[in-house]
């Protein structure tokens, strides 16, 4: 049974679907052993609020009612779920996912959400360089690359904030390290052999990796910006997730990519697993991928969030202590997600 530090659903996400309650019901009978309820953080001004959310006629306002909705359904769903005694059930923890990107109110914002609900965890995410979302479609990245006069600007700006979300909010996970890539990519050819016949194959690459450029060497501000974070990081005792999301999205990889994974690893990172699912179809989607890289990348552990059910009598039923674990590779690979999911990886 393994896990995601990071979701969202339909009742609570305009560019989700399904609900709530189904998208639970769905990661149970997929067998995780937890599933972290994330939904994003109200945005404080109209101007942040996503297209979708306009449409809508939403407001800031109508944001936070929706937030506390979520939180008052996702911490009933807990306390019903977590105080089963069977011990093969999906156990759930109740945060949200910040925005550490658009500027400091929203960040003390975060900081004060944290104390209202008490939240598990928080998902430090970073989705806006200078008010531009850096992730919504290509012709709005390619904006905010022109407002940082070219990528190499735009990932200095943008890995200049992922350092201060982490300093500010110390979260428990910290979101989609390079998300800034996302829409940093590019088509290339590459030539295949097959059955003795050369064929070519179009594959989605990312700008750097096209003109040749090595983060580390050729951008080397932007590098120290990247290894304050990570150092941060593991400072702070925090934790990457391996983002599958980025599989679906047209990545071979999770987020991060190999080349930030290998500093990351010779730091001593503690990675987690994440769907960031948007609904049934995405809840741990593409987690066969994820394994391969995880062995690819030779990582030992697996890290999880989970409740001490020593502490459930002191604290909310069903809530517990949020505590840290792991399991190693080995143990992770028997759980009966793998059977039930992928059965292919044991034909």
């Amino acid at each position: 049974m393994p896990y995601s530090h990071h979701s969202h659903s339909g009742s609570f996400c305009k560019h989700a679907h399904d609900t709530l309650d189904s998208v639970i019901k769905t990661a149970e009978n997929k067998r995780f052993k937890v599933f972290c309820l994330t939904e994003h953080v109200p945005r404080l001004s109209q101007e942040f609020l996503y297209p979708e959310e306009l449409e809508l006629n939403m407001s800031p306002k109508s944001l936070m009612d929706q937030f506390q909705n979520y939180v008052v359904t996702a911490r009933a769903h807990q306390q019903k779920l977590n105080s089963n005694s069977n011990p093969g059930r999906t156990k759930l923890l109740v945060g949200f996912e910040s925005e550490g990107g658009v500027n400091e109110e929203h960040l003390d914002y975060c900081l004060q959400l944290r104390k209202d609900i008490d939240a598990d965890l928080i998902v430090g995410s970073v989705h806006h360089v200078n008010g531009t979302d850096i992730d919504f479609d290509q012709q709005t990245w390619d904006r905010a690359v022109t407002e940082c006069d070219g990528v190499r600007g735009l990932y200095r700006e943008y890995f200049k904030l992922v350092s201060n979300m982490i300093r500010k909010l110390k979260p428990e996970v910290v979101a989609h390290f390079d998300l800034i890539r996302l829409f940093a990519n590019t088509e290339i050819e590459v030539e295949n052999v097959e059955n003795g016949e050369i064929k070519f194959q179009t594959i989605k690459v990312t700008q750097e990796e096209k003109l040749g450029i090595t983060i580390e060497e050729d951008w080397p501000e932007v590098w120290a910006l990247i290894e304050d974070s990570v150092n941060l990081i593991v400072e702070l005792g925090l934790t990457v997730e391996l983002n599958s999301s980025a599989i679906r999205k047209g990545w071979d990889t999770p987020y991060p990519k190999d080349d930030i994974m290998q500093l990351m690893i010779s730091k001593g990172v503690k990675f987690v697993l994440s769907d960031d699912s948007h609904g049934n179809d995405q809840v741990g989607l593409n987690y066969q991928i994820v394994l391969e890289y995880i062995k690819k990348m030779g990582i030992e552990k697996i890290w999880y969030y989970d409740l001490d059910e020593i502490d459930n009598s002191s604290v909310r039923d069903g809530k517990g202590q949020v505590v840290l674990s792991y399991t190693s590779i080995e143990e992770l690979i028997q759980e009966d997600f793998w059977k039930i999911n992928y059965p292919a990886l044991f034909a």
